[in-house]
């Protein structure tokens, strides 16, 4: 090859090496993405009310409170004969802005095995929505399947609520 088609060809990518230098600036921008948001929400359930709902069978309601975190109670009851029995009515609130889903439930029976509990119309991953509430039942009875009369007719039951965000 004579020394001109090399200048030549020297030259030629030398202008593509330019051209492809000032296509590549010309696309180039600098994108700049600014911006705020704000959540507006509160989490507020809550047990809002206890109710003794049916004494049966000379069953009595010794106690039933809220605990501090206001998603556990305590009940006690003293029940004398087979079928004694206290049933409570609780009402859950969902005072907060956001729905909530039941994650667990979890009851604390006494040690006293003539003492049992049972638990309606409410179940794990029930949601209570946003200002709305639910109200389920607690019964705390003789375990009819006690042979003998027990020493201690008294018996407690501590139900702790867990709740998340739907």
């Amino acid at each position: 090859m004579d020394e001109t088609h090399k200048s030549s060809l020297i030259l030629i990518l030398l202008a593509v090496v330019f051209v492809m230098a000032v296509g590549y600036s010309a696309f180039v921008q600098s994108l700049n993405i600014t911006g705020t948001a704000t959540i507006d929400s509160t989490w507020d359930v809550h047990i809002e009310n206890i109710e003794v709902a049916n004494e049966i069978n000379q069953g009595k309601n010794v106690s039933a409170t809220v605990g501090t975190d206001k998603l556990s109670a305590d009940f006690e009851a003293t029940l004398i004969i087979p079928s004694s029995a206290v049933t409570y009515n609780i009402t859950v609130k969902n005072g907060g802005t956001v729905d909530a889903k039941l994650n667990s439930l979890i009851f604390d029976n006494s040690q006293n095995d003539a003492i049992k509990y049972t638990y309606s119309n409410i179940a794990q991953d029930d949601v209570i929505e946003s200002n709305q509430t639910q109200t389920f039942s607690v019964t705390v009875s003789f375990n009819d399947q006690y042979t003998t009369d027990p020493k201690e007719k008294t018996g407690s039951l501590k139900m702790i609520l867990g709740y998340v965000q739907a």
